[in-house]
């Protein structure tokens, strides 16, 4: 009798469903930048060096300094990219959720996966930095 005034309206976590559409765009455009910059990088390669540049990528004990810069910050930045693919997945997995279903979010999922990715992007900038400059 005491809840004779209580309204269920079934409204979906606004906050939650713009956050996660936040971390899903934002991971579409860094990991498709990731993967544009890293074929930028083989391509500027390959026009300096010829098609002996692949062939010193392929053989592993004479690597020069611009096999190891594509090797060492290309891998980083794939993997990042393929990190932010599976955050955008599972961030839109989670907004259909919330959008139907009114449940909870794993935000704590979804931004630990953001930010591994993040801190690989990282690294992969302060290897290039290193490997160019060192």
């Amino acid at each position: 009798m005491d809840k004779e005034w209580q309204i269920d309206l079934k409204i979906p976590d606004i906050g939650a469903m713009l956050t996660l559409l936040a971390f899903t765009m934002c991971s579409v455009i860094i990991g498709a930048a990731e993967i544009a910059y890293t074929v930028l990088w083989i391509t500027a390669a390959y026009v300096r060096h010829g098609k002996d540049f692949f062939i010193d990528l392929i053989n592993a004990q004479a690597l020069t300094w611009t096999a190891e810069y594509i090797i060492v910050a290309g891998s980083l930045l794939l993997t990042s990219a393929i990190i932010f693919f599976l955050t955008m997945s599972v961030s839109l997995v989670e907004l259909n959720g919330v959008a139907n279903r009114n449940k909870e979010a794993h935000m704590k999922i979804v931004f630990g996966m953001f930010s591994f990715a993040m801190i690989l992007l990282i690294l992969a900038l302060i290897s290039a930095i290193v490997l160019r400059y060192l």
